[in-house]
């Protein structure tokens, strides 16, 4: 509104207001136009995103996976003694019988200490090393690895008796092991921070520490072989000596190959082994690796379940009743509606905005076509028991979703012969070959060389449909609103000023009258 003086029938006592604006309803009427088909534009451009997501994530997700070899090659084992192991593979993974003996388990270093003794009685993670009988300060080293028998890579862990059973236990964890007192077993507790060789850990005993080592039950010697193998003492007994035991790596043989670990898994040519037990001596289960049919088969069930959900979608969009006569709503118009009202009212806008749309149709068309082509060997879907349903069988906006004969999920084909498991069992070679075709054909027509190609003027990269110029068509609808409402702005000063002008007029010809009237008075 301008910031022109504007006289609104004090002389005159017309109503201006109502008159300017039935002289300016025609402009405001246009500018109402305007507003709507904006608004309508923005809802379109909604609708798109909307479809475009779902085009998006089909063409990332299932359609890619679908075009992809390796999908059907999924692949299962089976060990014949799943008490031994367990295996699963992956699509590399060669597909037969093989043997399997496990010979041995991984394990931790772990030390279980021996029980301590205190003049005062039970020991807490709050007692002093002092109330176990020890004085002064001493070392611990701490061996981890494979040559800790050897004192290689040890940490040097610095201990007094005005430390506290907790601070010991901080100090050793500082070290690289895991530790804990048990206030209920009186015990200390030594582990390495995982299993295998290459983690063990041994606590280096001497003279200078073996007797504050024995008061916390810490001490043990062992032997070590040509091979590296500690045989620990157990001459001594009681419950003051720990026990001991060395960290060792899991071993298998596959196929009469022997593979290590330092842990109990294994991986070995596209096989993850996972072993549990030791095998009895000399014997050997056996691993089955075969093509996983019920997975491959799921995979394509979801597949065409989501392809369907799309292309349904599509074609509703596509097909839409017609929304002829459906304005949209001013707030005059919604004060006079219930919330219902006017959701019904909408949604029956936002139903038709892509009702005919050219891209829309390019798109279903791409869908359709692609889906209906056959192979180079001439294959088509029909051929593994696949098909869209009879035009008078379908329901509306379904005519372009494909149905698996079998699919114990799909009402319309379940009780059909199930094509698709026996292809896939007998030649599924030729299952592959056709599905990676057909949706290869598909990808590559939506993808960065196809509909979702970028065009500078028209379209973003990812877009099945003109973003860039939907966007332009509304930037230019916001400066023809912006001039029109200038227009309609201009034009109502434009009456009030006429308006304004009578008034004066009207006032000085009351007050000249006015003043005749006196001066006749007056004679």
């Amino acid at each position: 509104m301008s910031d022109i003086m504007r006289m609104t029938g004090l002389v005159s006592g017309l109503d201006t207001q109502t008159i300017v604006g039935a002289l300016v309803s025609a402009a405001n009427y246009k500018t109402t136009k305007l507003k709507n088909q904006q608004t309508k534009l923005g809802w379109k451009q909604d609708a798109w995103k909307t479809l475009n997501s779902k085009v998006y994530s089909f063409y990332t997700g299932a359609l890619s996976e679908m075009r992809m070899e390796n999908t059907f090659n999924t692949k299962t084992a089976t060990v014949a003694d799943a008490s031994i192991a367990s295996v699963s593979v992956d699509s590399g993974s060669a597909i037969g019988t093989q043997t399997l003996a496990v010979k041995s388990l991984a394990t931790s270093g772990y030390l279980t200490g021996g029980v301590v003794k205190s003049d005062s009685g039970k020991v807490t993670e709050s007692s002093k090393l002092s109330d176990l009988g020890i004085s002064g300060s001493f070392s611990v080293g701490v061996a981890i690895g494979k040559d800790a028998n050897t004192g290689t890579a040890t940490k040097t862990v610095q201990l007094d008796d005005t430390m506290t059973i907790a601070q010991a236990v901080r100090e050793l964890k500082n070290a690289g092991i895991n530790a804990s007192f048990d206030e209920t077993n009186q015990r200390f507790f030594l582990s390495s921070s995982d299993s295998g060789a290459d983690k063990n850990f041994e606590i280096i005993g001497n003279d200078g520490n073996k007797d504050a080592l024995q008061k916390m039950g810490m001490y043990y010697t062992y032997t070590t072989d040509a091979n590296g193998k500690h045989t620990y003492d157990t001459s001594e007994s009681g419950d003051a000596v720990p026990v001991k035991l060395q960290g060792t790596d899991a071993e298998i043989e596959l196929n009469g190959a022997t593979y290590k670990s330092s842990s109990n898994s294994f991986v070995v040519n596209g096989m993850t082994i996972q072993a549990k037990s030791t095998s009895a001596a000399g014997s050997v289960t056996t691993v089955t690796t075969s093509r996983d049919i019920d997975a491959i088969y799921d995979k394509i069930v979801d597949f065409f379940d989501e392809y369907n959900s799309l292309i349904n979608e599509m074609d509703k969009l596509y097909n839409a009743d017609s929304a002829k006569g459906y304005d949209v709503l001013s707030d005059d118009d919604k004060s006079g509606m219930s919330d219902e009202q006017v959701e019904k009212w909408e949604t029956k806008i936002k139903d038709s905005l892509l009702r005919k749309d050219d891209s829309l149709s390019t798109l279903i068309n791409l869908f359709k076509n692609t889906m209906a082509s056959t192979s180079k060997t001439g294959d088509s879907w029909s051929t593994f028991g696949i098909a869209t349903l009879g035009y008078f069988t379908a329901a509306d906006n379904e005519k372009g979703a494909y149905h698996i004969d079998g699919n114990s999920d799909d009402e319309n084909t379940k009780d059909n012969e199930d094509a698709l498991k026996k292809m896939l069992a007998s030649d599924p070679d030729r299952v592959m070959k056709f599905m990676t075709e057909i949706t290869g054909k598909l990808y590559n027509g939506l993808g960065t060389n196809g509909l979702m190609k970028s065009i500078e003027s028209t379209r973003s990269v990812y877009k099945v449909y003109n973003d860039k110029l939907l966007q332009k068509e509304y930037d230019n609808l916001s400066s023809e609103i912006t001039k029109q409402e200038k227009y309609v702005s201009d034009l109502e000063d434009y009456y009030y000023s006429k308006f304004t002008a009578m008034e004066t007029a009207l006032a000085k010809l009351q007050n000249n009258s006015s003043a005749i009237s006196s001066l006749l008075n007056m004679g």
